[in-house]
């Protein structure tokens, strides 16, 4: 008998996921706007601005739970990606590594040599915070970021740029990526996630200084791969986007009720990034709802399409808008009017820098075992349950 035809990839696409990056971006982008109007606020000291702008600036202090969900969905489409094979396994190191450097580390090197820049020539005239967390720029600090390992010590973590350290953290969890798709595949999935969860307890319990160096994101990116696992090679009794959302409607209370209760920063983030999976789930299985609405609005998907230019490179171009503001934006709530001003500004920047550093590097061309190649994140998916054989 003549073998089976091999079953195409699928041509759909899962644009919410572009849309839940390009939102998280956002917020990172308002949140530091608001550090630079009024820095008094996310340092927990006692704010000169009125209570009105204190409510609206507060609202944007929980960047750390946008990267949680980056870190979520990182796992999440890259197990994904593995499913436009039809099989869910890698079948080559070597180019899973030279595909993954050429989308995330050609952006990154040039967002660090424009934030060295930035850093000696406009960071070290300016006084307090945030700024004297990015300073000094010395041998230590350039080195660990060049080689990604500045997440391995405060000392180096917020230098320079102060949104790089979630980058070194990436690029480690890519590292291990392979461990942990190999774990799935023969150990199953609530194995693998606990040892996962096991790892990022023992360091948070017994490795001085970790609560500071978020290795709960090693159980983060797990729980965003065992979620898309389930989602695209659901167990027996078959996908149940109903049960996705009510799991994430009860990790949204829980990250509430930690940041209320003014928990750990790994307790709400946990919450959160759990929310992020249970959403993938549920919007993979069930695709509609004013929230699905929202999240594949073309202007919001194409904010995702660029959101890792936006995430990298809205810090130095705030810090030379700040540096050059005009004299009228003194004071709170000024300088807060003075950057919503300039929010399309950031934006447009953040855009340049991707056409120019980070679409050129984009894979464009399908590999030859047929999985379709994707112009932005790996959100080119299949929109059904894997069924060998069929």
């Amino acid at each position: 008998m003549p073998p089976k035809p091999k079953p195409k990839a699928p041509k759909n696409r899962l644009p919410f996921l572009e849309g839940i990056r390009g939102l998280a971006a956002l917020y990172v982008v308002i949140g530091h706007i608001c550090t630079l109007s009024d820095p008094r606020l996310p340092a927990g000291r006692i704010s000169h601005s009125p209570i009105w702008l204190q409510r609206i600036m507060g609202a944007f202090s929980y960047g750390h739970l946008a990267v949680a969900a980056f870190i979520v969905l990182s796992g999440f489409c890259l197990e994904l990606s593995l499913f436009a094979r039809e099989n869910g396994v890698i079948h080559s190191l070597s180019r899973f590594y030279k595909r993954r450097s050429q989308r995330i580390l050609p952006p990154y090197y040039a967002c660090l040599a424009i934030s060295i820049y930035v850093a000696l020539t406009i960071t070290v005239k300016q006084f307090g915070i945030p700024f004297e967390q990015y300073l000094p720029v010395d041998n230590n600090t350039i080195l660990s970021h060049v080689f990604l390992v500045h997440n391995f010590s405060l000392d180096w973590m917020y230098k320079i740029n102060g949104v790089l350290w979630s980058i070194a953290i990436e690029v480690q969890l890519y590292v291990l990526f392979p461990l942990f798709v190999l774990g799935i595949n023969k150990l199953g999935r609530l194995i693998t996630l606990t040892l996962a969860g096991g790892i990022s307890y023992l360091a948070i319990a017994f490795v001085p200084g970790a609560p500071k160096l978020y290795p709960w994101y090693l159980a983060l990116f797990v729980v965003g791969m065992v979620s898309a696992h389930l989602a695209f090679k659901p167990m027996k009794a078959g996908r149940m986007p109903a049960l996705g959302s009510i799991f994430a409607i009860l990790c949204i209370a829980g990250a509430g009720y930690a940041v209320f209760r003014q928990w750990p920063l790994y307790a709400s983030d946990l919450f959160g990034g759990c929310a992020i999976a249970g959403l993938c789930y549920a919007l993979t299985g069930s695709q509609r709802g004013p929230l699905f609405q929202l999240l594949v609005w073309r202007p919001v998907v194409v904010l995702g399409a660029f959101s890792y230019s936006l995430y990298l490179m809205h810090h130095p171009i705030a810090q030379i808008l700040y540096a050059n503001r005009p004299a009228w934006a003194v004071g709170e709530v000024n300088r807060f009017y003075y950057f919503l001003l300039c929010l399309p500004l950031i934006v447009a920047g953040c855009w340049l820098f991707y056409l120019f550093f980070e679409l050129p590097f984009i894979p464009k061309r399908a590999p030859q075992d047929g999985a379709r190649a994707k112009k932005h994140a790996p959100s080119g998916l299949p929109l059904r349950p894997y069924s060998p054989g069929k």
